[in-house]
């Protein structure tokens, strides 16, 4: 049996032929009683406020209430009064942002609300940016592979630029995203392929077929884009090893890492600088599994976190390595090393999702469920936050100079659409940002916070 939608136009205490300004009053009133900053810590009225958020959410939008409408009006009783047909409204930034202000809000803390980008790519999958000269570069990749780039300068959005990956190489998800230094570039993955566009023009430079890596997840991989003072642009990555015998990757795969580079414009198949990361000696039969892979922006250093047996412990264990991945021999020939590895803890504890600051310093992952666990291969020190129960769909960001912490624990109904926001310095909770849909992407830039949401906007704090 089908389960009974739930009625807007009672969560706001509307008719149902009430008018935009009929909803907006409605709106006001009841924000200003369930309010966060003004019901405080009070878990019943953040369910109602996001009950709220969502209702006006589709009512205030037409073509929204339409399709609402027509979904509910088997339950509901549409004949005791008409609504009269929508007429044509001009859109008003004024208004619109008042609207935003509402049903997206904060309590006090050293972030503030920001521009709002609305997509039409549906379920926003990654998320990327970078300061460019003229403003910030956002990027969002969606579900069925398509994206857009936005320029955010002045507070305003300018006109998005489309990039797709290569359909003949299988359509998936971009899962991740990263920009070149300066944004002139932009390279995307899922786990079948990785793309490389012109940021510029959308243009699609290369792609690189991932069907014989041993590619567990996209957080198994990382790409850094490279463009050098002579103008040679690179694409450096850092994938799991391919042995010889590519008709059993997997056997090796998950041991080691080749971090290699692809010259944009030489052959699509050319593939230079290879350098081999082996957890373990190829040879020796320990037990080694890579869960997750960072390269720095630089490309000079590769972090890697894995499972493996380790003497004297009864269980297998995470281990988290550094590499230095620029020395050279006489040669020539790239000599990695391990110049950090740290215990940090139980392998069954330390679960995604995982990420790093740009510079493979800071690394932070799940841990025992209801932890942030934070790493710093620096120091060769770990430190926990207190952030709650965090499964599988939760989302995690880091600022880049490693000061806080973004988490979106999306465990409940509660915490659905909210964002917690940790100093990592004094592992305390600083503030909350809450939004009334779904999040489905987190990004920390220098000074922004982005947050993409299940209807395809992403809002930003800074």
């Amino acid at each position: 049996m089908m389960d009974t939608p739930e009625n807007y136009y009672a969560v706001l205490g509307v008719p149902i032929d009430a008018d935009s300004d009929t909803l907006k009053r409605a709106y006001r009133q009841l924000a200003r009683r369930f309010h966060p900053d003004l019901a405080g810590a009070n878990p019943v009225a953040a369910t109602e406020m996001k009950r709220i958020n969502r209702a006006y959410a589709v009512l205030s939008d037409a073509e929204k209430r339409r399709s609402y409408d027509a979904v509910i009006g088997g339950v509901l009783d549409f004949r005791r009064g008409a609504r009269p047909r929508p007429q044509q409204h001009t859109f008003d930034p004024t208004e619109d942002m008042a609207f935003d202000g509402m049903s997206v809000f904060s309590t006090k803390g050293p972030l503030h609300a920001g521009p709002v980008i609305r997509s039409t790519l549906g379920v926003i999958s990654a998320l990327n940016s970078v300061a460019s000269v003229n403003g910030l570069l956002v990027a969002a990749g969606s579900l069925d592979g398509k994206g857009n780039v936005w320029l955010l300068a002045h507070d305003t959005t300018g006109s998005p630029l489309s990039f797709a990956t290569d359909p003949t190489l299988t359509v998936e998800s971009v899962r991740e995203l990263r920009f070149s230094e300066a944004g002139a570039l932009l390279a995307g993955w899922g786990r079948l392929a990785l793309h490389v566009w012109d940021a510029v023009s959308g243009e699609r430079l290369w792609n690189h077929s991932l069907h014989q890596r041993a590619v567990s997840a996209h957080y198994s991989l990382d790409v850094t884009l490279q463009v050098a003072p002579d103008g040679k642009r690179g694409v450096r990555m850092a994938l799991p090893l391919l042995g010889e015998d590519s008709r059993s990757p997997r056997s090796l795969g998950v041991r080691g890492t080749d971090v290699l580079t692809h010259v944009l414009g030489t052959a699509p198949t050319s593939l230079v600088d290879l350098a081999v990361c082996a957890e373990e000696s190829i040879e020796k039969r320990q037990f080694w599994a890579i869960r997750h892979r960072a390269l720095a922006q630089d490309a000079r250093t590769l972090v890697t976190l894995s499972c493996a047996r380790v003497a004297d412990e009864a269980e297998e264990m995470a281990i988290l390595r550094r590499w230095d991945v620029s020395t050279r021999t006489r040669q020539g020939t790239i000599r990695p090393s391990i110049t950090a590895s740290m215990l940090v803890g139980r392998c069954a504890d330390c679960t995604p999702p995982y990420v790093t600051t740009p510079d493979a310093r800071m690394v932070a992952f799940v841990h025992a469920n209801h932890k942030l666990r934070l790493c710093d291969t620096n120091a060769g020190t770990y430190s926990e936050l207190l952030s709650g129960t965090m499964g599988s769909s939760s989302k995690l960001a880091l600022s880049p100079d490693g000061q806080f912490a973004a988490i979106a624990r999306e465990d409940s109904e509660v915490n659905e659409g909210v964002v917690d926001l940790w100093s990592i310095a004094t592992g305390q909770l600083v503030q909350k940002f809450y939004h009334p849909w779904q999040i489905s992407a987190l990004h920390f830039a220098d000074k922004h916070l982005l947050v993409a949401l299940t209807d395809g906007t992403i809002h930003s704090w800074r």
